[in-house]
């Protein structure tokens, strides 16, 4: 193995020569490291809003116009957005959604079903 990904001690300021993250916390080396990135954090946020907002004011309407009834009827419809929203979004997001795929004390059965998906899928 070339990397360990432990830190071993020392001053924790050695950081991966091929990504430039930190190999232990630090705050001021993961810092720099974003401020490095220019706008990849901003970019992945947008992408982030993006996705979600749109998804986020349908879920509201549906709410304020219906009620829970009004979820209740779109339920299968907002599960395959969900689902559609995080793959999109990639591996964190698809994870997150497996983790509560599992979860019927969070999620409704029709949301559990089709985020169960992605157990298989990914």
């Amino acid at each position: 193995i070339d990397t360990s990904w432990v830190a071993t001690g020392g001053s924790g300021n050695r950081v991966d020569p091929e990504t430039g993250l930190p190999l232990a916390y630090n705050k001021q080396l993961i810092e720099a490291y974003w401020r490095s990135q220019g706008s990849a954090l901003r970019d992945r946020w947008g992408e982030f809003l993006k996705l979600s907002v749109p998804f986020l004011l349908k879920l509201a309407t549906l709410l304020v116009q219906d009620g829970t009834d009004g979820l209740s009827r779109n339920d299968r419809e907002l599960a395959v957005d969900a689902r559609e929203i995080c793959q999109k979004l990639g591996p964190t997001f698809i994870k997150l959604a497996q983790t509560l795929s599992v979860r019927p004390d969070v999620l409704p059965p029709a949301a559990l079903e089709e985020l169960a998906i992605l157990q298989d899928a990914v």
